[in-house]
């Protein structure tokens, strides 16, 4: 049983550093609590989870099944495209040299449901994860899902050990001095996101060892 317990905490653990590891997810929270503040990074990271928890109840249950599906790689293409939309509304097009209102109390913020939502298709369309989460989850899976209560812990476990690392990396990111590098060099910054998601966009659909 404390073995079990100790399994779970060992992948939450090793969950709350890949949060560090360069990824559309990793780029989105951070940009969105660096530019709109604590709670708008949040709200992105509460869309992941959610996105993160169905992909999990999948990757649990049916996950080998739904990667070996030959319409599985619509949805590699799906999450591209999402990605690329998402760089093209951070790249700083129409945007001057002008400062940047981190208040939170800006009229040009979007709203917090409106960054949740794409915070969850940033994540539910991307097959990946539900890779990454069954190679964490395999081994501990196949030595302790016997228990009935194993898999479901599990499951609820790593979304909320996500979500709090989210909330965590968001409030860091308010530190003021990060806060004002970033208003001093907003739009090189956004343009670093933007090419980064736009990167990553296309390492979601191109053939593997093209690099």
């Amino acid at each position: 049983m404390m073995e079990a317990i100790w399994s779970v905490v060992v992948v939450c653990g090793l969950l709350l550093v890949s949060q560090l590891s360069p990824g559309p997810d990793v780029f989105f929270v951070f940009r969105t609590a660096l530019a709109q503040g604590f709670r708008r990074g949040s709200a992105v990271g509460a869309g992941i989870s959610l996105g993160f928890f169905i992909q999990s109840v999948v990757a649990c249950t049916a996950g080998v099944w739904v990667m070996n599906q030959s319409w599985s790689g619509y949805m590699l293409w799906a999450a591209a495209a999402w990605l690329l939309y998402l760089a093209w509304k951070i790249f700083p097009f129409r945007r001057s040299g002008q400062e940047v209102d981190l208040s939170g109390t800006g009229t040009n913020l979007q709203s917090c449901a409106a960054l949740f939502w794409q915070g969850f298709l940033c994540n539910i369309l991307n097959p990946k994860c539900m890779l990454f989460i069954l190679t964490l989850s395999a081994g501990p899976l196949r030595e302790h899902g016997r228990a009935a209560w194993y898999a479901p812990t599990l499951m609820v476990a790593l979304t909320f050990a996500g979500l709090a690392g989210w909330c965590l990396w968001s409030a860091l990111l308010q530190w003021e001095p990060l806060r004002k590098g970033y208003v001093r060099h907003t739009n090189a910054i956004d343009v670093i996101f933007s090419l980064l998601l736009a990167m990553f966009a296309l390492l979601l659909v191109l053939p593997e060892g093209i690099f």
